[in-house]
This record gives C-alpha cells, sequence and structure tokens, in this order.
C-alpha cells in the first residue's frame, strides 16, 4: 500500500526564504544611504568623516 505524503510546512525552507529577504533588504538600505546621511541623523550635526586640509 502507498500512503499518500502529507503537505507539511516545511521550516527549512520558509526560514531560507526569510533570511534571502533580510539579505536584500538590507542590501537595499546599504546602497540607497550614505554614511554621512546616517552619522547626521544620529547625532544631530554634520559629523567630519574625512579632511581635505591636511593634503597639502
Amino acid at each position: 500500500m502507498k500512503e499518500k505524503k502529507k503537505k507539511r510546512f516545511r521550516l527549512d525552507i520558509a526560514l531560507l526564504i526569510g533570511l534571502l529577504a533580510m539579505l536584500v533588504s538590507f542590501g537595499a538600505y546599504m546602497v540607497n544611504t550614505s554614511l554621512e546621511e546616517v552619522l547626521e541623523k544620529e547625532y544631530g550635526a554634520p559629523v567630519v568623516t574625512h579632511d581635505y586640509s591636511s593634503e597639502k
């Protein structure tokens, strides 16, 4: 006798899809957001990340 396989929730596939969605959203955030913008939002004032005056 052949038994019917029950369709059950695949936890591994759900976790894989969730991880993939998190990676895609994190990548999109990193590409579309500059470091200066985030630092200015956190500290409330422009933050000097580089200084060109010392190159002379």
